[in-house]
């Protein structure tokens, strides 16, 4: 995942969300670190669109410019 270009935007996030059709385990959603506002609302906007397909957040990693997200099915 280190060579994966981390994504810049909330409409990119939300779009690499809506577009992946596996299983939520599988995905994994590098967003850089220039995203992350002290606030947070940038990740709120990003999460609604994971709960709407119907999964919840599954931790993350640490990649120097980037944030790996992982996801679950939610139950």
């Amino acid at each position: 995942m280190s060579d994966v270009t981390p994504i810049m935007s909330v409409e990119g996030a939300t779009q690499a969300i809506a577009s992946f059709e596996g299983n939520a385990e599988d995905f994994e959603l590098p967003i850089s670190v220039e995203l992350l506002d002290p606030v947070g609302m940038n990740m709120a906007i990003i999460t609604d669109a994971i709960l709407a397909k119907g999964w919840m957040p599954n931790g993350f990693e640490d990649k120097g410019d980037r944030r790996i997200y992982k996801y679950i099915k939610a139950e």
